[in-house]
């Protein structure tokens, strides 16, 4: 299946971050579509939040290293991702920890992992607003403080 040349969310997509969240950046789990055996990108996205990054200890999607996920009409799931950098020795581990958390999910055949470098990973404009909190991400703008 093609990708599209915008593999990203923009900010203006995340659609307030912290909005209808718990503690730890959570919104509530479309589990209609769980059970009927057709979950939807979103709730695959939100199941990735399980997926923790162990050495900064937020989980792949908060981060922003979660680039796109698809789900193909006979159940494949194809995730597109990357790393914090290209030398990041957490490569195999993250896969595996992405293909435990879907490949048991009604309605999901397989798990395809696609580790990408474009993208780079940019922490100012990928990281979730509470990633950002919870890591103390206090940057001041270009101007000073606001």
């Amino acid at each position: 299946m093609p990708w599209p040349v915008r593999a990203r969310a923009t900010p203006a997509e995340w659609k307030g971050s912290l909005k209808n969240t718990d503690s730890t950046g959570r919104g509530p789990l479309d589990l209609v579509s769980l059970v009927s055996g057709k979950p939807g990108p979103d709730t695959l996205r939100d199941l990735l939040r399980d997926v923790i990054d162990p050495e900064i200890g937020i989980n792949i999607v908060d981060l922003g290293l979660l680039y796109d996920i698809r789900l193909s009409a006979d159940g494949m799931a194809a995730v597109r991702m990357t790393l914090t950098t290209p030398g990041c020795p957490l490569g195999g581990y993250l896969t595996d920890a992405i293909h435990d958390t879907l490949q048991d999910i009604p309605g999901v055949t397989g798990v395809d992992v696609q580790i990408v470098w474009d993208p780079p990973w940019d922490p100012d404009e990928m990281m979730s607003d509470w990633a950002k909190v919870q890591l103390g991400w206090n940057r001041l703008t270009a101007c000073g403080s606001g």
